[in-house]
């Protein structure tokens, strides 16, 4: 006999007494259904701090990225504009002219204290690692033409009281140098009555006729620039060209520019996949 407190169950669908054990309901024939609850948490809450989080933690990276991706798309911009091939940047064509027999740009002053670079025993660089400077010269008046670098300590027992102009400084108001302004400092004096190519001052020098092309890897110190006709003779009139190679330039621009992506690629991410992305 089926015992009292044997639990019973009913149809879910006629709601019929069924046995303990029947698969079918006897009343109407409907299977046995065991009927499982499930919980579904409602759409959009709870998780309001996550996407905070993503959103101020992917903005927060993006911010940095911007500047930095900026200055190194700027800098690789600014080489790219004033290349002059073999890695050298620089302006061409500026025309300089003095009816002396000099043109001088002196006290470049040359030294390395302000260079914060790794650990001596790591790497200690030389000038030749960080610069080199190009200058060319071609006369406008058909005499060959003289470049020659010189220590300033030399320089001064020889020039200091000849005639020459200084070239201060030079404005260029477009771009690429078409319209240089040019302010020069006139140095009174005597005439040099010896050609420069005779003079044993000079740390490097090119002369001769046509474009010469002088190629430095400077020295610390102190250094006169000096620009003349090769014979000496007054009235220097040439058109110029300066360029340096600075070969860490172009690697801190595409370093900039690189890691100014990954950390935007970064941001937007954290953004996307914290707060944006359906779950």
């Amino acid at each position: 006999m089926e015992s009292s407190k044997e639990k019973k169950n009913y149809c879910n669908k006629c709601g019929s007494e069924m046995p303990q054990r029947a698969d079918f309901c006897e009343n109407c024939g409907a299977s046995r259904e065991v009927r499982d609850i499930k919980y579904v948490k409602p759409r959009g809450t709870g998780a309001s701090f996550g996407k905070g989080v993503a959103i101020v933690a992917g903005g927060f990276f993006i911010l940095i990225a911007i500047p930095i991706l900026f200055s190194g798309g700027a800098l690789m911009g600014v080489t790219d504009f004033f290349d002059q091939g073999g890695g050298y940047i620089g302006v061409d064509n500026i025309d300089l002219e003095t009816h002396t027999q000099m043109l001088v740009g002196k006290e470049m002053e040359i030294h390395m204290d302000d260079f914060d670079g790794p650990p001596h025993w790591m790497w200690e660089p030389g000038l030749d690692d960080l610069v080199t400077i190009k200058i060319k010269a071609e006369s406008n008046n058909g005499k060959p033409v003289f470049i020659g670098i010189a220590d300033a300590s030399d320089a001064y027992p020889i020039f200091g009281d000849v005639a020459y102009d200084e070239v201060i400084e030079y404005n260029i108001d477009d771009v690429r140098g078409k319209y240089p302004d040019i302010s020069y400092r006139y140095h009174s004096g005597v005439t040099l009555d010896v050609a420069p190519t005779d003079l044993n001052i000079w740390v490097t020098e090119v002369s001769g006729s046509g474009e010469q092309t002088l190629t430095w890897s400077p020295d610390l110190g102190n250094f006169w620039l000096v620009v003349m006709n090769e014979d000496g003779s007054a009235n220097v009139d040439v058109e110029t060209g300066v360029a340096v190679k600075i070969p860490i330039l172009d690697n801190i621009g595409r370093g900039l520019f690189v890691g100014g992506l990954v950390l935007l690629a970064f941001g937007v991410a954290i953004v996307y996949f914290g707060a944006i992305r359906p779950r």
